[in-house]
């Protein structure tokens, strides 16, 4: 079984430049350059008279790799794509000490080298590895004796490119030139060369090594495909294996066969070919075999994601054998959300599975086309990992953090995605939305050390923007003007919108960090900022817009000013007819639109919104959601330069859970709201992770009376607010007792919408008669 493990996140540490000084060295299958796309395989041994309590290894690569100790695999798929900024390297740590023994101990390690551009990998140039494992007696693997040769199984693809969004590149393997059992404790190596030095650490091209931020992958191990179907190819085409899955996931093809030498068989998924944008051919990963005489059986390192995975066999080959491992994020699921409405249940299901799906080693917008960390997208994301997975899944969003603080351009520039060997150019309002919620990252972690780092960044970045005499801002096109997918964008509020919210997270981050100065300034520009945008220039008695727009209504740039409180309420009635009419919103903003309907107290037609908008995507086949609004998912369609899983859609999720279950953090550390809203719904269910376990609520309403049971986990204090409206009972009672008989519950205030109390640990059941 490979190793899984437990990730502790250290919220109030900043990463360091490096933990310790490398004692190891920079180690190469070649001097210079590396030839792109090749893989390469290190080994060493050595002897123990006695067995060390830890034996901590510190491992580096230019891009991927594979570990196994004594034959034993001990990580599948190490390292993190490149870097922590524009000239470093991320390293793991990995325990040895459980997989080693008296006597000899061989480390063997698969180096995978992209050499590629991308929008999520920054090339090093150069093939590298770097294996630090000390114990207490000394170095366990001196860094002298290593022995290490190319891969000679490994060609070039013939398969065509994948676009150049993706850093990753296909994978050829020809059996023919295996090195069997070269992964093996008894494997002879004495042929071999011995590993090239080729620097030290901290040194160029791969800069100064940064620990790894986030848990190593989980490996779900090797799963049987739901059902498998042999297609008979017509006029001499291969036939074609449809291996289905359960879900979409991360799957990396396994396939035992018998066939003759030098036979290829393709492998990819359905999303293989995404249709194609002018010349822009947007091909995904694909996986070549070649075989060689006899029983066989391949694994495809790199993932793929789909429904399905299609091999392309030639006809002679007799397949024995497929299935898939399944890896991902190490995160487990954690939170719930179940209603009376069927439709709602399946939205949050699937953009939970959407969510984790467009995890691994960043963020990623889509798990085919790009797995690029659009920081926007990541953002929205990032929120939903709060009520959807365990705590492993926070340090991906600090992840995010650091990177778009240390990757910031010399001009000032907040760009993305990052990391990146491909792209520098700015998108103004994708980079202020990321800034805005770092706040609602520090609500739910009160991580002060990240919103410390980041604070630099984000002061440099909005000191860009400058309002003149009237309180607009000068207009940042950047590298992309981009708002939204869709028609009808009023990119000047929008911009302005997201400024000033990303403002208000600045004025919340400087009142932290003790920055009195900073908090008024930032005071000042925005609210001459926000005078601005109610003034007869943006605001024209029922919507805003600006005046010299001549497109319709945008529902986005309106969503963006009930947010950021530039609309006060006598608005509300105007702005929700805007929201009955206008639909332009793409699944990225339409998050804002709802999430704008539910601050103006107009639940029921933000459920009414999202349920017709999501309806399609809702009721599909598939288990995520789209991109857009529209997607053919009927099997066999060609698909759509659009994919059918997109991280930015799961707004949902997000609003089930805050507002309608109403869970919500503190204002402190260990301390939680639970103030549910139903807008018509009869029952709600939900739970979110909490800093000790499961903070869960249940609701049942009938038109004369309301039970609520909340359980709050050990060493947690909630804040309730039990619903009131709509009932004709208003007597709350607590487990079957006046609040009065029930010392564990201290009673906040009474108002017209619910009865507010505190309470510790323990579980707690609320009726209103």
């Amino acid at each position: 079984m490979p190793l899984i493990i437990r990730f502790t996140l250290f919220l109030f540490l900043t990463i360091p430049a490096t933990a310790q000084p490398f004692q190891a060295l920079w180690l190469s299958t070649s001097p210079g350059p590396t030839t792109p796309n090749s893989w390469h395989c290190f080994r060493h041994s050595t002897t123990l008279t006695a067995l060390p309590k830890r034996a901590l290894a510190r491992i580096a690569v230019d891009s991927k790799y594979w570990l196994w100790v004594n034959g034993k695999q001990v990580v599948y798929e190490g390292g993190l794509k490149r870097g922590p900024n524009p000239r470093d390297t991320y390293y793991d740590e990995v325990d040895l000490a459980p997989y080693l023994q008296p006597g000899r101990n061989s480390v063997a390690v698969l180096v995978w080298f992209w050499g590629g551009k991308g929008f999520s990998h920054n090339n090093s140039g150069q093939a590298g590895l770097i294996f630090d494992c000390e114990t207490d007696s000394g170095p366990l693997f001196p860094k002298f004796g290593w022995k290490a040769q190319p891969h000679p199984a490994y060609e070039p693809s013939q398969l065509p490119k994948p676009n150049f969004r993706l850093s990753e590149p296909n994978i050829r393997f020809n059996a023919q030139h295996d090195v069997p059992g070269w992964q093996t404790a008894t494997y002879d190596d004495n042929a071999w060369p011995r590993a090239l030095i080729v620097g030290r650490a901290g040194t160029a091209p791969w800069g100064l090594l940064a620990p790894r931020p986030i848990p190593l992958f989980r490996n779900y191990g090797l799963k049987n495909y739901v059902r498998t179907v042999r297609k008979s190819g017509q006029a001499g085409k291969p036939d074609t294996l449809v291996a289905t899955l359960p879900y979409d996931c991360h799957a990396s093809p396994v396939l035992t066969v018998k066939a003759a030498a030098g036979q290829r068989i393709t492998i990819g998924s359905d999303t293989y070919y995404m249709g194609a944008m002018g010349q822009d051919s947007l091909y995904t990963n694909g996986a070549e075999y070649i075989t060689r005489a006899g029983l066989q059986t391949y694994e495809s390192l790199g993932w793929l994601s789909g429904h399905e995975i299609r091999y392309a066999l030639p006809k002679g080959v007799e397949v024995v054998n497929v299935q898939y491992r399944e890896t991902g994020y190490n995160a487990a699921f954690a939170g719930s959300f179940r209603c009376n409405d069927p439709l709602l249940n399946r939205l949050w299901q699937k953009a939970q599975r959407t969510l984790y799906l467009n995890m691994r080693d960043n963020f990623m917008d889509c798990p085919d086309r790009e797995r690029a960390q659009w920081a926007g997208d990541a953002a929205l994301q990032m929120g939903q990992t709060f009520y959807a997975l365990d705590s492993n899944a926070t340090a991906l969003g600090r992840k995010l953090y650091l990177n778009l603080a240390d990757w910031q351009r010399p001009d000032s520039v907040i760009y993305n995605p990052v990391p990146e060997s491909d792209w520098k150019n700015e998108l103004p309002v994708h980079s202020l939305m990321p800034l805005f919620e770092s706040w609602r990252y520090f609500r739910h972690t009160r991580d002060t050390a990240t919103l410390r780092h980041i604070y630099p960044a984000m002061r440099r970045y909005l000191a860009l923007w400058k309002p003149d005499s009237t309180g607009r801002l000068n207009y940042r096109k950047g590298g992309w003007d981009w708002g939204d997918w869709g028609t009808n964008q009023d990119m000047v509020l929008i911009q302005h919108g997201w400024y000033v919210l990303a403002l208000q997270t600045a004025m919340h981050t400087a009142d932290l960090l003790r920055q009195p100065t900073h908090r008024a300034e930032y005071q000042q520009k925005h609210d001459r900022i926000v005078t601005f945008l109610n003034s007869p220039a943006c605001w024209n008695g029922q919507a805003y817009r600006d005046s010299a727009s001549r497109q319709p209504t945008d529902d986005r740039a309106n969503a963006l000013m009930v947010l950021a409180g530039v609309a006060d309420s006598a608005k509300y009635s105007a702005l929700s007819r805007v929201f009955a009419t206008q639909q332009y919103a793409s699944p990225y903003m339409e998050k804002f639109v709802l999430e704008s309907l539910i601050q103006m107290n107009r639940l029921p037609q933000a459920i009414a919104r999202m349920k017709a908008r999501y309806k399609a995507m809702t009721n599909s086949r598939l288990s995520t959601l789209w991109e857009l609004w529209e997607y053919d998912d009927r099997p066999g369609v060609a698909h759509g330069n659009s994919g059918y899983n997109h991280g930015w859609s799961g707004g949902p999720l997000l609003l089930l859970s805050e507002y309608v279950a109403g869970l919500s953090p503190g204002e402190r550390l260990g301390t939680y709201r639970i103030f549910p809203q139903l807008g018509g719904l009869t029952s709600v269910s939900a739970s979110m992770p909490a800093t000790s376990g499961l903070l869960a609520m249940q609701l049942n309403k009938t038109p004369a009376a309301l039970t609520m049971t909340v359980t709050v986990p050990a060493r947690v204090s909630a804040t309730v607010g039990v619903p009131l409206s709509g009932l004709a009972g208003k007597r709350v009672l607590c487990n079957g007792k006046p609040l009065a008989e029930t010392p564990a519950v201290r009673f906040v205030e009474k108002n017209s919408r619910y009865y507010i109390v505190e309470v510790p640990a323990g579980t707690y059941r609320f009726g209103v008669m």
